[in-house]
């Protein structure tokens, strides 16, 4: 009796540790918003157990100066998350300017790539001249840039490179690199012409964002490599050269 009664007790331990919900921590997010920002938020990896926890805080106020007062906003679901992931938030409702946390967690075996998160909920808030009002839908429409957000899946052996914002071009960088043939039967070479030193990363991935070759790069003046895809299907690819001060993108066609 004794053996069972352990038993059951270690079971709504393990039950009660697995649904714990998320400490807030204030100090992390001091500002409208969300942190870590997606691109600095740890890739879910497929086949293996993820559980990231995400600290926000709400808006308090909207338009010009502030003038709409955000009373409080629930979170009733998320949309977009791979097969698997799960959230869960704490609390459910935040008061205008009240700071919460969320927790993504589960395996999945979705396809690598991006799965950008809608925030489903209800906003209730006071405007001028209007009084209370109550909004139910997509919350990114009141939250703007900052929640707009997405989960990055890779595979076990992949590393963790998220996409890059097109403001992070480089005009230079992206002049001193070409990629040929192209069109080409999968195998090209890749030559960079740089005034600099160019310390990053090569990346090329396909159109579902699954990355399918890497190469560290720390190289100046001249450098040429010599790629092999041709194990790959037929399609469009996309290069991509990372760096500190920006990134180079080329486009390339598997025949």
């Amino acid at each position: 009796m004794k053996k069972q009664f352990l038993f059951f007790a270690g079971l709504f331990l393990l039950v009660n540790v697995a649904n714990a919900q998320c400490t807030i921590d204030p100090r992390a997010q001091t500002s409208p918003g969300i942190s870590p920002t997606a691109d600095n938020l740890p890739c879910v990896v497929t086949n293996t157990p993820y559980n990231q926890v995400i600290q926000v805080q709400n808006l308090s106020g909207l338009g010009p100066g502030g003038a709409i007062t955000v009373d409080s906003m629930q979170l009733s679901s998320v949309s977009g998350l791979p097969t698997g992931i799960t959230w869960e938030s704490n609390p459910l409702t935040l008061a205008g300017g009240q700071n919460g946390c969320l927790t993504f967690s589960g395996v999945t075996t979705s396809p690598t790539g991006q799965y950008t998160l809608g925030w489903i909920g209800t906003v209730w808030f006071t405007a001028p001249l209007l009084g209370k009002q109550m909004y139910t839908g997509d919350l990114t429409r009141f939250g703007g840039a900052p929640f707009k957000y997405y989960l990055q899946v890779i595979n076990p052996s992949d590393p963790c490179i998220h996409a890059v914002s097109i403001n992070d071009v480089s005009s230079d960088l992206n002049a001193a690199i070409s990629v040929y043939p192209n069109p080409n039967n999968g195998v090209f070479e890749f030559k960079m012409d740089a005034a600099k030193r160019v310390n990053g990363e090569m990346v090329i991935i396909d159109m579902t964002g699954r990355i399918l070759y890497t190469e560290k790069l720390d190289v100046a003046g001249i450098y040429n490599t010599s790629i092999d895809l041709s194990k790959f299907a037929k399609g469009l690819y996309t290069l991509q050269l990372r760096t500190a001060d920006g990134f180079a993108s080329k486009n390339i066609s598997i025949q």
